[in-house]
């Protein structure tokens, strides 16, 4: 999130979708196996709930990033009506991911 800035050369912006689509894939692969070892008590835990609610903000950010129509000219902002809002909501539940870094900081 901190290398997305006004003006990022083509090549940075397609490193960091794949980014989000390798990171994305990671945690969705994890929560799943996860959810396979531990079944039910997979959703006892405070962090693996909100782990979960991640991985889903995850699935639902790349869900408005395919479904929403791609403005003309490349800039995300000059599009129209509630299209609009697709990319606020994207940039909010990526903050979510950034989030998990607490969990990390609580292990220790």
């Amino acid at each position: 999130m901190a290398l997305d800035h006004e003006g990022s050369s083509d090549s940075m912006q397609t490193f960091l979708q794949i980014s989000n689509y390798f990171f994305t894939t990671v945690f969705v692969l994890e929560a799943i196996l996860k959810l396979y070892v531990y079944r039910g008590a997979y959703f006892k835990t405070a962090w693996n709930k909100f782990d979960f609610f991640v991985v889903a903000a995850s699935i639902f950010d790349l869900a408005i990033e395919f479904s929403l129509p791609k403005p003309e000219g490349g800039n995300e902002d000059e599009s129209n009506g509630i299209i609009s809002v697709g990319p606020q909501i994207a940039r909010l539940l990526r903050v979510l991911r950034v989030s998990r870094v607490m969990r990390l900081l609580n292990k220790y």
